[in-house]
């Protein structure tokens, strides 16, 4: 997924920052754009949708491809951009047989589609509120789509620029070709990432 989102749930990224063992000293965003890496152990994907139209399901993405995906990030949004990619066989569920059920042709026909990328084709907006127009790669099919979000927060250390984003974006499984019966079709997903550089 070539490009997705830096960000994911405000309090849970908040608090793993400040569960650093060496607290950054927290300045002002970075005024030049930065190239920065997705720190995939402090960033998630998560998704939510209905089930039989009567309840909803919830579950995530295990695995960022850290070494696909890519942020600048400026200070002024629209010089920053964004390439998040995702293992599609790591979705998590809680449930391994549902889990497997979602991997197989029914769904995400992972071992024919083991990516699911996200890449960025325009940002808008500030640090509090921006909105990203993007193209979601997902089941072998390409479509624009757009997520908002904002900045959590920026630091610079001796350890260099972090900066975490969360970001929320919907689309419908039939765009993508998934028209199987229980799921969606509308998929709610949130990205919280946190990103870091040199």
């Amino acid at each position: 997924m070539k490009a997705l989102f830096c960000a994911l749930s405000d309090a849970g990224l908040a608090g793993l920052l400040a569960s650093s063992t060496t607290a950054p000293t927290v300045r002002a965003a970075p005024t030049v754009a930065k190239d920065l890496s997705v720190d995939p152990v402090h960033s998630f994907v998560s998704f939510r949708t209905k089930h039989m139209g009567l309840s909803m399901a919830v579950g995530t993405f295990d695995t960022i491809l850290a070494d696909q995906s890519s942020v600048v990030f400026d200070k002024d949004m629209a010089k920053s951009s964004i390439t998040l990619v995702v293992d599609a066989a790591s979705v998590s569920t809680g449930v391994a047989k549902r889990d497997e059920h979602l991997r197989n042709a029914d769904f995400f026909s992972a071992k024919e589609f083991p990516e699911i990328v996200f890449e960025s084709k325009k940002i808008s907006g500030t640090e509090k509120a921006f909105e990203v127009a993007g193209e979601l790669t997902f089941h072998g099919v390409t479509k624009p789509v757009t997520a908002k979000g904002h900045v959590v927060g920026t630091s610079d250390s001796a350890e260099g620029s972090q900066v975490g984003f969360t970001a929320e974006f919907t689309f419908d499984l039939r765009d993508f070709g998934i028209e199987k019966g229980g799921a969606g079709p509308e998929v709610a997903i949130t990205v919280d990432l946190r990103c870091v550089g040199k």
